[in-house]
């Protein structure tokens, strides 16, 4: 079976989120990537095992001490061979260590070579030190995550870090695809902060046609709970429809035929009557008695109990990566089903510097050479 990226190699210098995210994306895509770790150290995230095992499959690892000249000749020449480079340095760090777009486009002319930054590349913003949660409140997304009394709530999914890896995954592949017609690799400058302005696209969107970015949701849109405590969600967004079937199916009939301008108005009110009533049974039993009733409802379920769905395991969503030690970890598949050419899980991920002798003895280095690296600190 072909892949879709098969015989695409990536080096895979970022590191901890955004990075390697996006190779691993590609790399169940079929590309061959080779994770760039500084020797002793490696990826960051290898300091939270499962964190790293989440995102680092599909890859090989070589060590390159990248202050040392002789591991910036060893990178230039994989990167003669290479079709993508990725890099998640603060902007300005690749210059110093002489690996910078410039350079390795001079030794492959072909190569597309991505960045990803908080602020981007450029801007008065680009050198300013970040994480996640900084990127979000500068977009505007923070403010739109609030608790009831309107403090802003952190979010337990790194949004601008998973963001950006998918929107340098897409910005290679266009880049890959733009290059069979012209023959040229091109520089690809992802950010966090523009990512998750894009992803506010709806927020400002509104804010342009009213004046205001607040958008306003149905009274059946919302966590409830049971009289257990256990919650579920409603996931009514303004259909009519659906309105009156949850109306019918707990014993609010006076509320049937309110329509969602109304509903809009009447809001507080509405959600503390549809609240009273799920006091009175528990979640189970709700859940039983709206799916039945055709209304979108869901439990709100913790990771452990997803695990066990069993739409998860007939999509096939999780699924074991055996070791060479014969044992086996579990993994989250790729998302994307394809008839033809379905993503792969074949490797999991390597142990550091797993792969730097098979790397630099594919790449024309003798087993003497390789040995010399390893007495200076290079690999």
């Amino acid at each position: 079976m072909t892949l879709p990226l098969e015989g695409v190699i990536i080096l895979d210098s970022a590191h901890q989120y955004p990075g390697p995210y996006c190779s691993m994306l590609l790399g169940d895509l079929g590309a061959e990537v080779i994770k760039v770790e500084q020797p002793g150290v490696g990826d960051p995230a290898r300091r939270s095992p499962g964190f790293f095992k989440g995102i680092n499959r599909n890859k090989k690892s070589v060590t390159l001490n990248l202050k040392k000249p002789a591991a910036q000749a060893i990178l230039k020449r994989l990167a003669q061979e290479a079709d993508v480079f990725t890099e998640g340095f603060r902007p300005g760090v690749v210059k110093r260590l002489g690996i910078d777009y410039d350079t390795l486009r001079a030794v492959n002319p072909r190569l597309i070579y991505c960045s990803i930054s908080g602020y981007g590349q450029d801007g008065p913003y680009r050198d300013l030190p970040g994480h996640d949660l900084n990127y979000m409140a500068m977009a505007g997304m923070l403010h739109s995550i609030q608790d009831a009394q309107g403090n802003p709530i952190p979010p337990g999914i790194a949004i601008g870090d998973l963001s950006s890896g998918m929107f340098a995954a897409i910005g290679i592949l266009a880049a890959l695809m733009v290059r069979e017609k012209t023959g040229k690799g091109q520089y690809v400058d992802v950010s966090m902060f523009d990512g998750l302005l894009s992803w506010m696209s709806i927020r400002f969107g509104l804010f342009f046609h009213t004046g205001s970015s607040e958008r306003h949701y149905d009274p059946g849109y919302g966590v409830f709970k049971g009289k257990d405590g256990r919650p579920f969600t409603l996931g009514i967004a303004h259909e009519d429809w659906f309105w009156d079937r949850l109306c019918e199916a707990i014993g609010l009939k006076e509320l049937v035929g309110i329509p969602g301008p109304e509903r809009l108005l009447r809001k507080k009110e509405l959600v503390l009557k549809i609240q009273a009533v799920f006091s009175q049974k528990e979640r189970e039993e709700w859940l039983r008695i709206l799916t039945a009733a055709d209304v979108p409802v869901a439990p709100v379920r913790t990771p452990e109990e997803v695990l066990d769905d069993p739409h998860v395991r007939f999509r096939q969503m999780i699924q074991p990566l055996k070791l060479p030690s014969g044992g086996a970890i579990q993994q989250v598949a790729f998302p994307v089903k394809f008839s033809e050419t379905p993503a792969v899980m074949h490797s999991p991920p390597p142990e550091l510097g797993e792969h730097t002798e098979e790397i630099l003895l594919k790449a024309g280095y003798s087993r003497q050479e390789i040995q010399s690296f390893r007495e200076e600190g290079a690999i």
